[in-house]
């Protein structure tokens, strides 16, 4: 446990190594600070003295304009303390933040198969922001009441031994109580920010999903849903508040405690001449300074506990592997021909690893050719643009582009030149124009336009008021479903890929943007290879040729002429059941 809480306090120190000189100049200040708030007493005791004893009213204002001095010297330092301290927290988190979702965004697929959406958002906000508050003020106000305890106790001990000793065996009982109260805090703590963490999954789905949930009418049960897990969490909170509460209580009852006996002593010791008014009051000071400081240390070190479970779910997160873009593989400048062969490809996603996906498929694809996938739900049909995109690993077999091995390549290279458009696709809630070059960062106005126009897409565009800087909303819930299916395709062409994979990307769309879309489809499939993953059987009709995929076989290919004759094949059932329904 002990290495556990070392290494952890290392990995902070690392963190906030680039704000080392910011921490260094705060560090300064803290120690003058700290210093001033220790030398005040000693003022007090002359003021006190000068007043009972030799009444010098000259000596009298000197201690008192000195001792005005030294406080204002302690406000100015406090302040720039707070400042460099709390600037250095800032930008460290910040850092830590853009990091932290780096390392998200470049985890391996089957990460976010196993990860909540929520989950990680909770990571990147509350756990952050706890870790901050331990990076920033918690710090200083450690070292800070760290030295002026150390050097309260030193002072006590020059002003007064015989009553310092008492103190000091108050200590290892106190010190005894942190341990015990430490551990349990700990424990409560990591349990919290995980519930924390859970019910914020929770949000995240009933609101990146809210058309479903009022579409149902289940408002109340996401409440409800939501209100549980921030049960669990707040009950857990009740556990800590106890157990801080325990701790509390134990503290001040020792504390006032000491600080009865002290008073008593030292008035038996100013009435037996051994000490003087003056002196036992700055000891008296002396003795709050430092239980004051001693006591914010209890305190802090229960936000250092939660700092602790929120920085290991951090660092855990941090120190997880992840896939490099560019790993150092083979660079794959230009797909020349566009040529595809899926070797004995068996495949599982790890969620479900007992259940075989596809299952030793073969099958080529020629240069500039069109071939379309077509099978039921759950036949497998995306998986393969997902394995062709190198999302996942095989289980076994090869898949070969231009004959090498996509894992020859490095992932930035391969992606690059492969385009997709899928049925729902995903705009960020930026402008249009951000949206369509998304697929060529930097790509000119002229360039983004001319893409537009070959998916049938500047006409709407252009209608807006504000045109291609006309923002699109969260996920693009501004546009339709076609004019969404359009600028993806304007983004598809912008980013002219070698290999096109279109991915049901017209089966949510109505007859009129279906024409459209299938306009701009036919643009943006000429001289490249095409996959064409469908239900609906009128969107394969053109493909040169069409593979028919059954629970992870291959069991029909050829063209919708050639399939279309054999009247017992999977593929007329196909079509025989599309007609059936509609």
């Amino acid at each position: 446990m002990k290495n556990n809480n070392y290494n952890f306090f290392v990995k902070l120190l690392n963190l906030s190594r680039e704000e080392w000189p910011i921490l260094i100049k705060g560090m300064i200040f803290l120690l003058i600070s700290s210093a001033a708030l220790l030398v005040y007493p000693q003022y007090i005791k002359v003021i006190i003295d000068q007043a009972v004893r030799s009444k010098d009213l000259k000596a009298l204002n000197l201690a008192a304009l000195l001792a005005i001095a030294v406080f204002s010297i302690q406000a100015i330092t406090s302040s720039f303390r707070y400042y460099y301290f709390t600037l250095a927290g800032e930008k460290t988190v910040k850092r830590l933040r853009v990091n932290l979702f780096s390392q998200i965004l470049m985890q391996e697929m089957p990460f976010f198969d196993f990860s909540k959406t929520g989950e990680l958002l909770g990571r990147l906000s509350s756990d952050t922001t706890v870790l901050q508050n331990a990076l920033s003020v918690n710090i200083s106000m450690l070292v800070r009441n760290l030295f002026q305890t150390i050097g309260g106790i030193i002072l006590l001990f020059v002003t007064s031994a015989k009553l310092t000793i008492f103190i000091l065996i108050l200590i290892p009982p106190l010190a005894y109580l942190v341990a015990v109260f430490g551990k349990r805090v700990k424990t409560i703590s990591k349990s919290t920010q995980d519930a924390l963490a859970t019910s914020s999954a929770v949000a995240e789905e009933s609101l990146s999903g809210v058309r479903t949930v009022k579409a149902f009418a289940q408002e109340t049960w996401e409440i409800n849903r939501y209100y549980q897990q921030l049960e669990k969490s707040f009950q857990l909170s009740i556990n800590k508040i106890v157990e801080v509460a325990k701790f509390t209580g134990s503290v001040s009852l020792i504390g006032f405690g000491a600080i009865v006996f002290i008073v008593w002593f030292g008035g038996k010791l100013v009435i037996q001449g051994e000490m003087s008014i003056g002196t036992l009051t700055s000891y008296i000071l002396y003795v709050m300074t430092t239980a004051f400081s001693a006591g914010l240390l209890g305190s802090l070190y229960t936000d250092f506990i939660s700092a602790f479970g929120a920085g290991h779910r951090i660092f855990e997160l941090l120190e997880n592997s992840t896939v490099s873009l560019e790993n150092g593989l083979k660079s794959l400048k230009q797909i020349s021909h566009g040529s595809i062969e899926f070797k004995n490809v068996s495949f599982s996603y790890p969620a479900r690893s007992d259940v075989l996906v596809l299952k030793n498929l073969s099958m080529t694809i020629n240069p500039n050719e069109t071939i379309a996938i077509v099978g039921s739900s759950g036949a497998g049909k995306s998986t393969i643009a997902q394995l062709l995109m190198h999302f996942y690993d095989l289980r076994s077999g090869s898949i070969i582009i231009d004959q090498n091995n996509v894992n020859d390549f490095d992932l930035y290279s391969l992606r690059h030149q492969i385009g997709i458009v899928s049925q729902e696709p995903i705009l960020i809630s930026e402008s249009i124009e951000d949206n369509i070059s998304y697929g060529k960062p930097g790509a000119s106005i002229e360039e983004i336009r001319m893409a537009s126009k070959l998916a049938y897409a500047d006409d709407f565009i252009t209608a807006f008021p504000e045109g291609y800087k006309t923002l699109v909303g969260e996920k693009g819930v501004q546009l339709s479903g076609g004019q969404k299916q359009r600028v993806a395709i304007a983004r598809a062409i912008l980013k002219n890929p070698r290999i096109l994979i279109l991915d049901e990307a017209t089966s949510a769309l109505d007859s009129e943007s279906e024409y459209l879309v299938q306009k701009a489809l036919e643009h943006l499939s000429k001289s490249r290879t095409t996959i064409i993953i469908a239900h609906r059987l009128s969107t394969v009709k053109k493909a040169d040729r069409i593979f028919v995929l059954d629970q992870g076989h291959i069991i029909q290919e050829g063209s919708h002429q050639e399939l279309i004759l054999n009247q017992t094949g999977f593929y007329n059932k196909l079509i025989e059941k599309q007609f059936s329904t509609n």
